[in-house]
């Protein structure tokens, strides 16, 4: 089973599908994006994944074991520490975890770039985690929404370099600094506004306002990282369009950027939680996978999750891809599990291909907390929900998914306080489903729902967009077809 799912994702990653017969374009991109502007309903979703969906995750050398430091991988022996040595002392490159059973009873964290973990693959080379972090911790429901056995901690380093002067539409390419001196062609840099109750109600296209909760937890409603392309005076022209508008009352600034962790990867092994029962919601005691928090330029791939509270958390995380993950139940019944794939607070355009959802999760897909640009594409599960988890995600894009049943596809949750479940834009791009209707659309600030069956069409310039495309619609998967024309473009 595992081998036959690892060489299905393996097509779905590295193929480019045709257009099926009877496939119809859509009016918001046509066939090769003729019909499409920057500034349209429509987001540029091409930037998604690995150094922004630029490259293919490297093979990185071998550096080292984790047999070489004390692990067992036994299945019996405590190898926690064995892993904390392994990776203090490796400080770039592969350190490979042979074929065994190692069991973990505390966090192995990554604060260092360049570093991969490798598995001899899924189902040879198993983390065991036989407690959750509350019982290893000693805090009760701190681990419900973060935290895990393996986590990556990074962040964004930098200093102020200049105000934006004059205002910048959405869909735009070009800044007015008040001074340009300190930066270059080539340089990236953090485009910050503050959290004005205007730009709340901007992210949301006009038609609601951020609820105050939002404006309370994020300090910051735009926190994006963009490189420059050009300079001609004070006036810089930038790699991508601009997701939202840029106004001198939102205090808007460059700051100069520079991530403290980069090129970290998780590979080619399973997590084993010990299977008890899954607490009730909100009270998940920590059974957590793989917790990036400002991680750039890194992966997960080929990676197995079972009986898991939460499997991969993308916080505050930047230009990632997660590939290949078949999250799975063998002990758990029912709703085995809290998050399955997460983009949360501010994660900005990474990208979930290939994955495998065999078991339901309270939230199965999140987006949550200003996450932005983030893709989630090629994945199948039996019933998969679209969470959008409040305080504000806004533009992103689910394409070419098998939701499996769709009763649950608009099920979100996120506390009432942090405001409406999703900003704007959010698009859904041929997705299809089995048997039963799927649940009738939200009505979220400009969502796009293009090719999924069962709707009639509606189109609202500022309301909700809907072409089913009953005969499928060209392309099939939007992100593709973008990252495509994008690098065409380029060239």
């Amino acid at each position: 089973m595992i081998r036959k799912f690892m060489r299905a994702v393996a097509v779905l990653v590295a193929v480019n599908f045709l257009p099926v017969e009877g496939a119809v374009p859509s009016a918001l991109w046509g066939n090769h994006g003729e019909s499409w502007t920057p500034e349209s309903r429509l987001p540029d979703f091409s930037f998604a994944g690995y150094h922004c969906g630029g490259k293919a995750i490297p093979e990185i050398p071998i550096a080292g074991r984790v047999t070489d430091f004390g692990a067992k991988g036994d299945g019996v022996t405590d190898d926690t520490e064995a892993f904390r040595k392994a990776v203090s002392h490796t400080k770039k490159g592969t350190l490979l975890i042979p074929a065994g059973r190692y069991v973990l009873r505390d966090t192995i964290r990554i604060t260092q770039g360049g570093l991969v973990l490798r598995g001899a693959g899924i189902g040879k080379t198993v983390l065991v985690m036989p407690q959750s972090l509350s019982q290893i911790k000693g805090k009760s429901g701190r681990y419900m929404f973060g935290g895990g056995f393996i986590e990556v901690v990074g962040g964004d380093s930098g200093k102020s370099l200049s105000e934006v002067t004059q205002e910048a539409r959405r869909g735009a390419r070009t800044l007015v600094l008040r001074t340009a001196k300190d930066l270059k062609p080539g340089d990236w840099i953090r485009l910050v506004m503050n959290n004005s109750p205007s730009l709340g109600r901007h992210l949301h296209a006009g038609q609601a306002d951020a609820a105050k909760r939002t404006l309370k937890e994020m300090r910051n409603l735009c926190d994006r990282v963009i490189q420059v392309t050009s300079i001609r005076g004070n006036q810089i022209t930038v790699d991508r369009p601009l997701r939202l508008d840029v106004r001198p009352e939102w205090e808007p600034r460059v700051w100069s950027w520079k991530p403290t962790v980069q090129e970290v990867g998780i590979e080619s092994l399973s997590f084993e939680f010990a299977g008890v029962p899954k607490k009730p919601h909100l009270q998940e005691e920590g059974f957590n996978a793989i917790d990036y928090r400002g991680a750039v330029n890194s992966w997960v791939r080929n990676v197995e999750i079972i009986d898991a509270d939460n499997g991969v958390i993308l916080g505050r995380s930047r230009f990632c891809t997660v590939e290949g993950v078949l999250v799975r139940a063998a002990k758990r019944k029912g709703l085995t599990g809290h998050h399955a794939l997460w983009a949360v607070a501010m994660s900005q355009d990474c990208l979930f291909t290939g994955f495998k959802l065999e078991t339901t999760y309270e939230h199965d897909l999140t987006v949550e907390g200003g996450a932005n640009g983030n893709v989630f594409e090629k994945g199948s599960g039996v019933a998969i929900n679209l969470d959008h988890h409040s305080n504000a995600p806004y533009e992103n894009l689910f394409t070419e998914l098998e939701i499996g049943a769709p009763g649950r596809l608009w099920n979100c949750g996120g506390h009432p306080e942090r405001g409406p479940h999703s900003a704007a834009r959010t698009t859904l791009w041929n997705l299809n489903f089995k048997g039963e209707s799927a649940p009738g659309v939200p009505d979220w600030p400009q969502i796009n729902v293009i090719g999924v069956k069962g709707y009639k069409p509606k189109i609202s310039e500022t309301g909700v967009w809907i072409e089913p495309c009953n005969g499928g619609v060209s392309p099939p998967n939007l992100y593709r077809a973008q990252n495509a024309v994008r690098k065409k473009t380029i060239k």
